[in-house]
């Protein structure tokens, strides 16, 4: 919540959506298990990827989309880079948060929603460097999943409130394949 002329506004996504897109968190860890989490967000980054391919010189060009739902109405003017190095710190963090989780230790990141706005000025190599980065650190985490599955600790999402591990180490392939989506519409903009 933020302040706005004396009046407190939410900030995200709407209320409804939140309760939504729990519940698809809970139903899509259940599909997707923590053990396949990389090979899906490695089959995620080969169609940004490709994306990124047939774009050409216009990865950079920020392209208006509609606003999907789990996006906030600030997602909706991003470059194919910005998407890119958005995921990038998002899995970069969720990787540090589960290798707290996994030695049952709470995690020190906060996750604020402002931490992971992408830079206006992302450039498509670096942003896919990061991103190639940020999942070889989860796979580095989610090499074994044991420990992640006895973990008695959970981490609070500022949206989505606590969750337990298991259900962050299924989140960021349900994240990015949220931002595929919205990858797809940029790419078709172009």
């Amino acid at each position: 919540m933020y302040e706005s002329g004396g009046m407190a506004q939410q900030t995200g996504i709407p209320s409804v959506e939140r309760f939504v897109a729990r519940w698809l968190i809970g139903r899509w860890c259940r599909r997707n298990p923590p053990e396949r989490t990389c090979q899906m967000l490695r089959e995620q980054e080969g169609e940004l990827r490709a994306l990124f391919d047939a774009a050409a010189d216009r990865a950079t060009t920020r392209v208006q989309i509609k606003r999907l739902p789990g996006l906030e109405s600030s997602s909706t003017n991003y470059s194919l880079a910005m998407v890119a190095d958005h995921l990038a710190r998002v899995n970069s963090d969720i990787a540090i948060t589960l290798g707290s989780l996994a030695r049952n230790e709470r995690g020190t990141i906060e996750v604020r929603t402002a931490n992971y706005k992408p830079s206006p000025d992302a450039a498509p190599d670096a942003s896919l460097a990061a991103l190639d980065r940020s999942i070889v650190a989860l796979e580095s985490v989610l090499a074994d999943t044991g420990p992640i599955r006895r973990s008695g600790v959970g981490h609070v999402h500022p949206w989505f409130g606590e969750l337990p591990a298991t259900t962050w180490a299924c989140f960021p392939a349900f994240h990015q394949a949220l931002h595929m989506k919205q990858a797809r519409l940029i790419a078709a903009g172009l």
